[in-house]
């Protein structure tokens, strides 16, 4: 089972590449990590051959728009290639996380390990947007992020058992992961934000067209120096895109019950904001572009991506995971 919820737009596209192409095999479930796909490529035997005139799909979800008259697009333009490379996509994270799971209960990983289960699709349409000079940063769930952004599969399970040939030499584990402009996670909550401000008035200062995405959930949305990097990058007009992955509980606690204010993306005061259906891959693709082209032109932008982990906070705790 794959129990991520796909968009209806995704589900009908896969559908549709599938019957129109006797000759495209089925993406099958993953064995080991031999038989991970190439990171950002869809490997696959008669793709030459696909019709692939892309669809115009309708998002099934409205935006929420914050200091904003316009928002993303709502038709958004799909093809064969893409559908499927999405899914094998989707389909490699969760088999990751799930070899990580195992991992940790054969007490193979030790010290902390944070699961991306259910939040895959925020993922894969993030870096389904992302330009190949764009900087990103994120907080503790860094697995699956490491992996998209050009990491092995293989050097991200040396890593979290702490072997020599991991990403890190063995020594990050969990937390700490790094690739081409991909500024890993953290164990400090939030303190990725104003990193990733860093990472942006670099861009600026260097004029080289990047923009900074820098991750956090809504656990850390209630840290003081979220705030703090608000005003600073609206003041100085910084190109980064503020991406809070709500995925309803920091730790136990619902963002309820923590937060007086819970739609996230109204957070920054005169900064811009939209709410995303987080579960669909279409979508946050679409509002990550946005974001982007906004970035560059007018200056930063929160983007609130409604998920959901199907986990426990770690693997830590007891019975949920």
């Amino acid at each position: 089972m794959f129990p991520v919820r796909l968009s209806f737009s995704l589900r009908f596209l896969l559908r549709w590449a599938h019957s129109s192409s006797a000759d495209l095999p089925v993406p099958q479930p993953l064995k080991g990590t031999d038989e991970f796909p190439a990171n950002n490529k869809l490997e696959t035997q008669g793709q030459n051959e696909l019709n692939n005139e892309p669809r115009f799909i309708r998002l099934q979800k409205d935006f929420k728009l914050h200091q904003l008259t316009e928002g993303p697009q709502m038709m958004v333009p799909l093809n064969k290639v893409d559908a499927l490379r999405y899914y094998r996509q989707l389909l490699a994270l969760r088999r990751l996380e799930t070899a990580a799971s195992n991992l940790y209960k054969e007490r193979l990983i030790r010290g902390f390990c944070h699961l991306y289960t259910g939040q895959e699709a925020c993922a894969v349409g993030i870096r389904a947007a992302m330009g190949e000079q764009d900087k990103i940063i994120s907080g503790y769930r860094i697995h699956g992020w490491a992996y998209m952004m050009g990491v092995s599969a293989k050097g991200i399970l040396a890593e979290l058992t702490g072997r020599l040939t991991g990403c890190s030499g063995g020594k990050g584990g969990s937390m700490h992961m790094y690739g081409k402009n991909f500024y890993g996670g953290t164990g400090i909550v939030g303190d990725q934000v104003p990193l990733g401000a860093g990472l942006a008035l670099v861009g600026k200062y260097l004029n080289d067209g990047s923009v900074a995405l820098a991750l956090y959930g809504d656990g850390a949305a209630n840290q003081g120096q979220l705030f703090e990097t608000f005003n600073m990058a609206q003041l100085w007009k910084l190109p980064i895109i503020f991406i809070c992955e709500n995925n309803n509980y920091g730790m136990g606690t619902s963002s309820d019950r923590s937060s007086s204010n819970s739609e996230f993306y109204k957070r920054g005061d005169k900064l811009p904001g939209i709410q995303v259906d987080g579960q669909d891959i279409l979508a946050v693709k679409s509002a990550t572009t946005f974001a982007i082209q906004h970035a560059k032109e007018i200056g930063p932008l929160i983007l609130e991506l409604k998920t959901y982990r199907y986990v426990g906070h770690s693997m830590s705790d007891p019975g949920t995971s």
